[in-house]
């Protein structure tokens, strides 16, 4: 529990850093692009198109409401795939301030994994409009969305904190993180609906932590039923598990990694 309230004390110190240099992550990327802030609101709406043209209109799967329901799948992946990713040089890449000054380095976890969520945001509200322009009617279910957010990010947290401690040490992660970003998408409902998955192998799929998201996203978004609120508590203890032995970890080699690297 030491370990957890470290976390949180150093989170608490350095709101005002973390809060600094999320921003200005955000602007720097937002300054190298001609488009700007209208790219973060064209990039989830060319990944969902891509995505349709490609399954849909091609290769003719899915029915009438198939769109809806890839794209409520599709932006939450896309989200968790960019924080794995980002987050296998979260640490690595900021060899040059490690080695000068002394910063907690669980906070450019923290960093990657605010940035890709203020993404999501767009994208959130960019697919809740789509809907509702879709057809879909606004229903009281959608106010989990948030809380189903929330219970995600806080999933990915530890995940990422042991992807940014391997990338200190394994330099070939982050290529190695784009079969496991495919692999996401193919052992995840995203292309299909578990209805059309035998029930045999209905099991199988929910080992997946990304299922249980993606089923709890459509429920509140689109059929107007209770996300798994028995699935998403069982995930959330378990990551909490998972990010006590990742920080303790993190903690034990941190003040090696300016030698590592």
């Amino acid at each position: 529990m030491n370990v957890l309230k470290k976390f949180l004390t150093e989170m608490i110190e350095n709101k005002d850093l973390i809060r600094y240099l999320t921003v200005f992550d955000l602007k720097s990327k937002v300054a190298r692009t001609y488009l700007g802030i209208l790219w973060w609101v064209l990039d989830p709406l060319l990944y969902m198109a891509i995505f349709y043209l490609l399954v849909h209109v091609i290769l003719g799967r899915g029915g009438p409401d198939y769109p809806i329901i890839l794209f409520t799948a599709l932006i939450p992946l896309k989200w968790t795939t960019a924080c794995l990713v980002d987050a296998t040089t979260a640490i690595s890449g900021k060899g040059r301030i490690i080695k000068q000054i002394y910063v907690p380095k669980v906070i450019f976890v923290m960093i990657r994994l605010l940035v890709n969520t203020f993404k999501f945001g767009i994208s959130a509200v960019v697919l809740i409009l789509f809907l509702l322009l879709y057809g879909v009617p606004f229903q009281m279910t959608m106010l989990y969305f948030p809380i189903i957010v929330i219970v995600h990010a806080l999933v990915l947290l530890p995940v990422m904190v042991m992807f940014a401690h391997l990338g200190i040490y394994f330099k070939d992660i982050k290529n190695f993180m784009q079969y496991v970003a495919r692999m996401l998408l193919y052992l995840s409902p995203v292309l299909f609906t578990l209805d059309s998955v035998p029930k045999k192998f209905v099991s199988i799929f929910y080992l997946n932590p990304m299922t249980t998201f993606i089923e709890s996203y459509r429920n509140v978004l689109i059929y107007g039923t209770e996300p798994m609120w028995g699935a998403l508590g069982v995930i959330i203890l378990v990551s909490f598990v998972i990010l006590y032995f990742a920080l303790r970890l993190l903690y034990k080699y941190e003040n090696e990694y300016a030698k590592v690297m």
